[in-house]
């Protein structure tokens, strides 16, 4: 399966209509000042959140992007700009310290920003500018929003009278890519991950397309369980399909047949506002086609796969969590 675009999708997403009321709901996105990122707040700004927190670097471009919005979307929801830069993890810690500043809730958190084959070098802390940027940054981000995400949860189930069995709808989402496609097989160098420019050596080469899966994976692992499990859905959803605009950095890839933004971003969009499939159905043939699952990959749109066999390598996940969390121990 070519990300849909050898196979044929079953659900019909139309963005303007099939986005439900998000009246309440508190979300926030990394990245959503261009590119998916901006697309997508874009589409989900028109249907009434509370509010839409956009996390990101470049604070010209976003105050940019946020006039616009205010300007083309007739009564566009509050939004707001957090400073992120994900290559340094005191600025991560600041962000998230900030958002829950502003907000007790978050309802949806979109791990969307990345780059992709930067000229080489290191984050603030040492580690190669691609890994710290899209993984390790969003580690330590998704860490320190995890107490936030649980309240809400939690506060979901009390002011909808629900069981202490029953589901919550509180989401993480994780912006995949077709890189995966190109992976090598071969396992993670960790001792090469402080190394200028280690994205091109040969036996790293595949981790960079993969990184997004064995990410989203490790957070399924973690939350997935009894007392996490009901409470969140974890989609793994491919932003781009071949995707123009947004996140190749330097001119190594040539453009051509690539999606728009627009295209691209109505995968996670899907992920993130599609009904919730049952979780404890006793018919393990029962259909949920347009329904999303907590811990599956979807292609565009809405089709369910596992991805490439390396991303669901979960002894190396287990391995990348461990070291991950070590890494970050001292901004949580």
């Amino acid at each position: 399966m070519l990300y849909g675009l050898l196979s044929h999708s079953p659900v019909s997403f139309d963005t303007q209509k099939d986005i439900p009321d998000l009246t309440g709901k508190v979300i926030a996105i990394t990245g959503g000042n261009a590119g998916i990122g901006a697309e997508i707040v874009l589409r989900l700004s028109s249907h009434n959140p509370a509010h839409i927190y956009i996390l990101s670097r470049n604070a010209e471009t976003t105050a940019t992007t946020i006039s616009s919005f205010r300007i083309f979307i007739k009564n566009c929801c509050p939004l707001t700009h957090i400073p992120l830069d994900l290559s340094d993890l005191s600025s991560v810690r600041t962000c998230a310290e900030t958002l829950k500043t502003l907000t007790k809730r978050l309802d949806i958190l979109f791990l969307n920003a990345g780059i992709m084959l930067p000229p080489p070098g290191l984050t603030k802390q040492g580690y190669d500018l691609q890994f710290g940027t899209n993984h390790l940054g969003h580690f330590l981000l998704a860490n320190l929003l995890l107490p936030t995400l649980l309240s809400t949860a939690q506060s979901q189930s009390q002011s909808q009278s629900q069981t202490p069995n029953s589901d919550s709808d509180v989401r993480i989402i994780v912006l995949s890519s077709i890189g995966q496609l190109f992976t090598l097989h071969k396992g993670l160098s960790f001792p090469t991950l402080k190394t200028p420019g280690s994205s091109f050596l040969p036996e790293n080469l595949y981790r960079y397309a993969r990184i997004r899966e064995l990410h989203a994976w490790l957070f399924i692992r973690e939350l997935l369980v009894p007392g996490y499990g009901r409470k969140f859905l974890v989609s793994r959803a491919a932003g781009d399909g071949l995707l123009s605009g947004g996140v190749w950095v330097g001119e190594r890839i040539p453009v051509v047949g690539f999606q728009s933004v627009e295209e691209g971003a109505r995968n996670p969009l899907w992920a993130a506002t599609a009904p919730v499939a049952a979780r404890d159905s006793s018919n393990k043939e029962e259909k949920t086609t347009g329904q999303v699952k907590p811990g599956e990959f979807y292609t565009p749109i809405g089709v369910e796969g596992s991805g490439t066999w390396a991303s669901q390598d979960m002894e190396l996940a287990s391995k990348l969590w461990e070291w991950s969390a070590k890494e970050v121990e001292g901004y949580l």
